[in-house]
């Protein structure tokens, strides 16, 4: 028996050694597939990326295309309607026109007007000076007439002999010409 273990073992040895050789070469080689398989993941992830950033500016250059195409119809509108406009605004401009004569002319009108107020200011102005002064030429004369009396009533008040009536006719012949 002890024969036989040892051929056992040296009979199964160099077979666990074929079968495990051949084990790792099957796991070197399924290694090498994952390897493999992960790199085909990686790029197919990376051609994904690549394919939806394409289909982006695809959409992207549609959306610009879009948008040009409208401002280009928009343009050649404005161009189909520029003569119409240009009628437009050259009624508008013959109408600005015309308010621009009117107002210019109002706007003369307004200056004679404004010339006249003024002379008429400077007369009216003219006018109370002068009464301002007579006003004042007034109002002395009454301030000396109320000192005249003042002073022909204190006179009065004094004893005198014979009361004279002579200067209170005076008196009353300058208060009229003063006024």
């Amino acid at each position: 028996m002890g024969k036989a273990k040892i051929f056992s073992v040296l009979v199964l040895i160099p077979i666990c050694l074929t079968v495990f050789a051949g084990c790792s070469k099957a796991a070197k080689e399924r290694d090498e597939a994952r390897i493999e398989l992960e790199k085909a993941k990686a790029q197919l992830a990376k051609t994904n990326a690549l394919l939806e950033q394409a289909r982006n500016e695809r959409d992207q250059l549609q959306e610009n295309v879009s948008k040009v195409l409208e401002k280009l119809s928009n343009v050649s509108k404005a161009f189909a309607d520029a003569p119409k406009n240009q009628e437009l605004l050259q009624e508008q401009i013959n109408v600005l026109t015309e308010q621009l004569k009117t107002a210019l002319t109002k706007a003369q009108e307004a200056q004679v007007v404004v010339e006249s107020l003024k002379a008429q200011l400077k007369e009216k102005t003219q006018k109370v000076q002068e009464l301002e002064q007579e006003n004042e030429e007034l109002r002395t004369a009454i301030q000396q007439l109320e000192e005249q009396a003042e002073a022909e009533e204190e006179i009065e008040e004094q004893p005198s002999e014979e009361p004279s009536e002579e200067p209170q006719e005076d008196v009353e012949e300058q208060g009229d010409e003063a006024y």
